[in-house]
């Protein structure tokens, strides 16, 4: 995988741990940081040998907003109406690259997320955080609209009423709440918590089949993408096509014999 000016990259065991290495945009979305990690996810899913991608920020670990308005013009005040559309369309072209991503993406906030960098966490797989953390939307306080799926993906992940204390009003919530209240995967009293579950759902991800995570992924997306009919033909089309790969046959084998297939060894293991 190639060096990334705006992330410091790790690889072990199949797994890209992806950190955000930009503290002079205070590790928010900058032009850079936003081609950076559409890059990352283009060599992540054309990489056969990388299984996951966990994104994190550096520094404290805090995901900050969209740094990119400030480089767009000399000025604040230059900005035009076609640039306010542009910069909408990055974030959200962005996010839905992490969302269509067919390989598992994790986003870790130890410290929290807002703006941009909190509707960016929202599209990974799963998002991992510590109770203390601090969510937030400040936008509508700052002259701005949540516009990068913060108020399409907040306003169906909360309750409606708490969605809009967020949305409307710029509250923040801790991670704890985050949690709760379902906008978050899961919360942790500490570091060493969160570490401990991460690595165990990686290697969990061992035994999924790629092919049924990625179809399965495709189907959740239905959800929200049309009615119930639409969903429908999506699940019989994802099943034919996951069914042919013939991973069943093997997950099938290994269940027989009272143990549990590994996908990524090709071996079948006795069950932990």
């Amino acid at each position: 995988m190639m060096n990334f000016e705006n992330f410091e990259i790790e690889i072990r065991d199949g797994v890209v741990f992806a950190v955000k290495n930009n503290p002079n945009m205070h590790y928010g979305i900058s032009l850079g940081m936003c081609e950076d990690l559409s890059r990352l996810i283009d060599e992540f899913q054309s990489d056969e040998s990388a299984r996951a991608l966990v994104i994190s920020a550096g520094g404290p670990g805090f995901h900050r907003g969209a740094v990119m308005v400030q480089e767009m013009r000399p000025t604040l005040a230059d900005l035009t109406e076609a640039d306010f559309r542009d910069l909408v369309h990055k974030g959200q072209d962005l996010g839905r690259k992490v969302a269509t991503c067919p390989k598992p993406v994790i986003g870790i906030a130890l410290t929290g997320a807002l703006g941009g960098g909190l509707e960016q966490l929202l599209r990974c797989d799963f998002v991992y955080t510590l109770d203390d953390a601090r969510f937030t939307w400040p936008e509508v306080t700052l002259g701005f609209v949540a516009a990068w799926g913060g108020t399409q993906f907040g306003g169906r992940m909360l309750p409606m009423r708490k969605a809009q204390e967020m949305l409307l009003l710029g509250d923040s919530i801790s991670g704890a709440e985050a949690s709760a209240q379902g906008l978050v995967t899961q919360s942790f009293p500490g570091k060493e918590a969160l570490e401990a579950h991460l690595d165990n759902v990686l290697d969990r991800l061992k035994f999924c089949s790629p092919t049924s995570y990625a179809q399965t992924k495709r189907c959740l997306a239905a959800v929200w993408a049309g009615p119930l009919s639409y969903g429908e033909q999506v699940e019989v089309d994802a099943e034919a096509v996951t069914m042919m790969t013939g991973d069943f046959l093997k997950a099938y084998a290994a269940w027989h014999d009272g143990k549990v297939y590994n996908y990524v060894t090709g071996i079948a293991e006795e069950r932990t």
